[in-house]
């Protein structure tokens, strides 16, 4: 019997446990932050001025930069890493990860 595994080497399993976290990831935290942007925007302002905050948003900033270098250097292109830059903003990081390896060939 074969195992059919993607261009990252994961079996079809673990590409749908990925695709599993994905949409858990979608609904769960980046839900969350949509409820309460559009329920309550001044949340926002909030959170810009409160340094934890602020050292969070940097630090997920500085992981988009290395998962965006990540996605280049593993598809060698620049659609794709835009792709990837429109997905993270949409969902957020811990939604287009998982999405992008488990759609990866």
């Amino acid at each position: 019997m074969e195992i059919h595994k993607n261009a990252l080497g994961l079996t079809a399993g673990q590409r749908r446990v990925l695709l599993v976290v994905a949409v858990l990831a979608f609904l769960g935290p980046n839900g969350l932050y949509l409820y309460y942007a559009a329920t309550q925007p001044e949340l926002n302002a909030q959170a810009l001025s409160n340094p934890v905050s602020l050292a969070f948003m940097i630090e997920a900033m500085m992981l988009l930069a290395l998962f965006l270098w990540f996605v280049f250097k593993t598809t060698r292109s620049w659609a794709k890493v835009g792709l990837y830059l429109v997905l993270a903003f949409l969902g957020s990081l811990a939604f287009s990860l998982p999405f992008f390896l488990s759609r990866k060939r």
